[in-house]
């Protein structure tokens, strides 16, 4: 068992714990030898992700609980997009998946199968990079300045894939991405899959999320990504508006 697997299973003890875990428990819990059990304790206390109480007890640190906060941030957008992503599946067959920007990278954080044996699957929680995909692309439109140019500048340096849009082409989309508030790709991470993908905004505007819908390219074309188009807007407009956005009178009409 590594360092990090000790540490997070000391975590989720002192978290599942309804009061302050002794070292001596979570020693026995962990099955380590107390000294080495005591010497990750207290890295965890200096790190913040824990807090001493007394001379040998723990509870969740400072840290620990910041963390819990963005959590339950994210935790609400998987929870309110959920009903709107499984109708979503149920209309179109393919699968649907809800995508956040942590830093450089995006990552599922919500996912429904689609109704065909072939279909595509992403793993919840895995990091995959901004400049391909339908949603990455999405996200990085619409991502703040700096993350923007670090990632061209990666592009320009090196590609990711074959298919991976050149520097040129990628700034190119995604000012057309921000126009239309549209992205597809085929390809571009992983041959053989398509895929489309539209903004999620919160309460003041702010695109905090990507929900796409996915499949085999022998499937899904760009004609039958562009025909699902109106449902995948729909799903997503519910899920902003979930979230307290309310569409500009003057960009709803110029819409229709």
């Amino acid at each position: 068992m590594s360092v990090l697997e000790k540490a997070t299973l000391i975590l989720d003890l002192v978290a599942q714990s309804p009061d302050a875990s002794t070292l001596t428990s979570i020693a026995q819990r962990l099955g380590q030898p107390r000294s080495s059990t005591h010497r990750l304790l207290s890295e965890l206390v200096q790190l913040g992700l824990l807090f001493r109480v007394g001379t040998a007890q723990y509870v969740p640190g400072p840290r620990l609980a910041r963390w819990g906060e963005v959590s339950n941030g994210l935790s609400d957008i998987v929870r309110i997009s959920k009903p709107a992503m499984v109708r979503l599946r149920d209309e179109v067959g393919e699968s649907v998946h809800l995508y956040v920007r942590q830093r450089d990278r995006r990552v599922c954080v919500s996912a429904v199968d689609g109704n065909y044996e072939l279909r595509h699957f992403t793993e919840v929680g895995k990091p995959l990079p901004l400049s391909v995909g339908a949603s990455g692309k999405m996200l990085l439109a619409f991502a703040d300045a700096t993350t923007l140019a670090q990632e061209l500048r990666r592009v320009a340096n090196e590609p990711l894939s074959p298919r991976a849009p050149s520097l040129e082409e990628l700034t190119a989309q995604l000012d057309v991405i921000r126009e239309t508030e549209w992205s597809m790709s085929f390809g571009e991470r992983e041959e053989g899959l398509a895929a489309a993908a539209v903004p999620i905004r919160n309460q003041a505007g702010v695109v905090n999320a990507a929900l796409s819908i996915s499949g085999p390219t022998a499937r899904l074309t760009a004609e039958r990504l562009e025909a699902f188009h109106p449902q995948l807007s729909a799903a997503a407009h519910e899920v902003s508006a979930s979230q307290g956005w309310s569409e500009p009178l003057s960009r709803a009409s110029g819409a229709r």
